[in-house]
């Protein structure tokens, strides 16, 4: 459970939800903060919201697809705000029309910026753009960030910050 995940988290639990979590490998308890750490098919088994906050890399491309959307509580709400292809939307459009799935919050889309037609059309989806970056402070934050962080890597041929899910993304 990465910083997204946490805050995520954070804004859950204020609606009294209780908190699973998977990662790659467990939190520390104060990074946890009470949240469960379960295994995979635990989370996908037992959670009635399941929110997605992972990256988008080789590995990471449709982790929900028909056979975990089989393993869900009939009736699950999914989020994802994290990439499009982590999920197959193909077969959540299935999942929706079967029940296993009763509702789904997307704000990233499989084949952007296409939109799977049939998610467009059913009432049980809502569907966002993926804007939580877009303000004027965030921008500039962003901006700063990376000017030094380029900076760090000609000065000191080290950066802030790797994303080591991306190296092997071409």
């Amino acid at each position: 459970m990465g910083g997204i995940g946490r805050n995520v988290a954070a804004k859950a639990r204020a609606f009294g939800m209780k908190i699973r979590y998977h990662n790659r490998s467990r939190l520390s308890p104060e990074l946890e903060d009470g949240a469960e750490y379960v295994d995979f098919d635990t989370l996908l088994r037992e959670s009635h919201v399941l929110s997605l906050n992972l990256p988008l890399n080789s590995k990471t491309r449709h982790t929900i697809s028909a056979p975990q959307f089989a393993m869900m509580k009939p009736g699950i709400v999914i989020v994802n705000t994290a990439r499009g292809a982590v999920m197959d939307e193909a077969a959540l459009v299935d999942a929706l029309a079967s029940g296993q799935v009763a509702t789904a919050g997307l704000d990233v889309y499989e084949n952007e910026p296409q939109i799977h037609p049939s998610l467009l059309a059913n009432d049980s989806v809502l569907l966002v753009p993926h804007m939580g970056t877009w303000t004027e402070e965030t921008q500039t934050k962003m901006e700063e960030w990376a000017i030094s962080n380029a900076r760090m890597a000609v000065t000191h041929a080290k950066l802030r910050s790797i994303v080591p899910e991306q190296r092997d993304m071409a």
